[in-house]
């Protein structure tokens, strides 16, 4: 099937005149179909021997940067392409080629090495390795390797399993798991984890948190994992690292019904986890060991404070309040080492497609930033954009559209396909009284 097109990319794809390339960036993880062409262009071979070309288009929160696809012979692509994890100067972009089992995973470097910018294709997992894209994550690994770890936490088998891709091996290996420190810490009860996210720790053990945005973070070192693995006569289970509840308040208040993404987010960032909760308007910061504990970094007491001491900004046209406005989809700071700085999203109705994007500082209380959103999709907004370091990384030329598209009929399929697989579980933004 020859690529359809999607929503044409407005005219400023790229960084305008003048405007400063950011150090971090919020991109909008679905691509738009558009034949654009700048610095940061890399093209890979498919699997039916075409090719893809992808291109990314940066600005500074709180606009959304984006990326744009494009197959100059028709590649197959039957749902729109998207981003499923970032990680430094990496991306990982999924590309479902076809109506088979078969996920098709592409990694994009910002610099390879050769000083140009690359698209890798990965060779396919067991077809029985279906990755939720919320289980899936990169880690940065000296002399531009890196792992491709996915997580199956309830399998066929009887432990849970991660799915390890090595750029330097080029192969998947599969790796059982136990959760035996997770049960202690439980008092043998079920350890109960609904994975929001997978964050990058690194560090010589190549650390990765599997996220429960309701109650805590498993932690897992893969390379220590992979050099065990490869030191058994026999294929056992290994234990995870350790477990890291939330903080009790969070654990207290938590709604555990629908996708937690709408409600908190997490990073790594200057060795320290930094949760926000965006119902408390709360930032919590905590280092990643087992001596660590949570602390209280910011808390603004209600959205009406900030409102006080921010009576110029419109947060939609004609509403200067948050009274009324459904608010969702919170967003660590990677701009500043202590996080000090909300973003998130308010519509009018969760359905709609026109929004804002809102730069809150939980220090001063105070409005820095609204930025217009428009959504492709209708479904829920747990998935519409992450937040990413890559654009540091990429060079800074001003892309160019060569040209324009139109709907696309793959925007339905995208939404029905991520209504199954990751979408909101039935969650709600809040509305503010």
């Amino acid at each position: 099937m020859a690529t359809h097109h999607v929503s044409p990319a407005s005219a400023a794809v790229g960084v305008a005149a003048g405007e400063r390339i950011p150090s971090w960036g919020l991109l909008e993880v679905f691509a738009y179909l558009e034949d654009v062409e700048n610095a940061t262009t890399a093209v890979s071979n498919t699997p039916d021997n075409k090719h893809i070309q992808i291109t990314f288009c940066p600005r500074a929160p709180p606009l959304l940067s984006r990326f744009c696809i494009h197959s100059p012979d028709g590649a197959r692509m039957d749902q729109t392409p998207f981003i499923v994890a970032m990680e430094d100067d990496l991306a990982l972009l999924r590309v479902d080629s076809d109506r088979s089992s078969y996920r098709d995973y592409y990694v994009y470097q910002a610099d390879d090495g050769s000083g140009k910018p690359s698209l890798t294709l990965l060779p396919r997992t067991l077809i029985s390795f279906h990755f939720n894209p919320k289980d899936i994550g990169l880690l940065r690994r000296p002399g531009k390797e890196y792992l491709v770890v996915g997580y199956m936490f309830k399998t066929i088998a009887d432990y849970p399993q991660v799915c390890v891709y090595d750029s330097k091996r080029t192969t998947w290996k599969v790796h059982n798991l136990l959760l035996s420190v997770q049960r202690h810490e439980h008092r043998d009860q079920i350890l109960d984890h609904k994975n929001c996210k997978v964050v990058a720790i690194g560090g010589d053990a190549g650390t990765l948190a599997f996220v429960d945005l309701w109650q805590g973070v498993l932690l897992c070192d893969v390379l220590t994992l992979e050099r065990e693995a490869a030191g058994q006569e026999k294929r056992e289970a290994i234990p995870f690292l350790d477990y890291v509840p939330l903080p009790d308040y969070l654990i207290r208040t938590a709604r555990f019904k629908g996708d937690a993404r709408l409600y908190r987010a997490i990073a790594f960032l200057n060795n320290q986890l930094k949760c926000v909760d965006l119902g408390s308007r709360s930032l919590w910061i905590r280092s990643v060991t087992t001596s660590g504990v949570w602390s209280q970094q910011y808390m603004i007491g209600s959205f009406k404070e900030i409102e006080s001491n921010s009576s110029r900004f419109n947060l939609l046209p004609g509403h200067r309040s948050f009274k009324g406005l459904r608010v969702c989809r919170p967003v660590v700071d990677l701009g500043h080492d202590d996080a000090r700085i909300l973003y998130f999203m308010v519509k009018m109705v969760q359905a709609d497609l026109k929004g804002s994007m809102v730069a809150v500082d939980l220090l001063t209380k105070k409005i820095l930033a609204v930025a217009p959103f428009v959504t492709r999709y209708t479904m829920m907004f747990d998935f519409a954009y992450m937040h990413t370091r890559l654009v540091k990384h990429l060079p800074g030329a001003k892309a160019t559209l060569n040209q324009q598209g139109s709907s696309s009929k793959m925007k339905d399929k995208a939404e029905k396909q991520l209504d199954v697989e990751s979408a909101a579980e039935d969650g709600h933004a809040m509305t503010l009284d």
